[in-house]
């Protein structure tokens, strides 16, 4: 986005689209504390029920194909999370953009 684009309506419509996305923000957090947790479980789950010395149980539990469908759950999720927060991340800048443009405007 250029600078000379940034007016009233594209701030608007950047405010429109934060306030839209609150509850997706908070879903995908969500979501993301979700899969972490299932991810510790699932490795604990598969551990305790390995046997042998602790590191051959912790291979087991790591090359396990539920813990590894855990982890791409987890993966999956931490990325729809990430590109979420940077798009409101973006659209908060391009707000506070706008408003140094225009206390710049109004000294002037």
């Amino acid at each position: 986005m250029k600078i000379s684009e940034l007016n009233e309506d594209k701030v608007a419509e950047v405010l429109t689209y934060l306030s839209i996305t609150d509850a997706e923000y908070a879903a995908a957090k969500a979501q993301l504390e979700s899969t972490e947790i299932l991810r510790k479980r699932v490795r604990a789950k598969h551990f305790l029920t390995s046997e042998g010395s602790v590191a051959e149980r912790n291979a087991e539990a790591e090359t396990n194909d539920e813990v590894e469908a855990a982890d791409d759950a987890y993966v999956k999720a931490l990325t729809e999370f990430e590109k979420l927060k940077a798009h409101r991340q973006r659209g908060e800048l391009i707000i506070d953009v706008w408003r140094s443009l225009e206390a710049s405007r109004r000294r002037v």
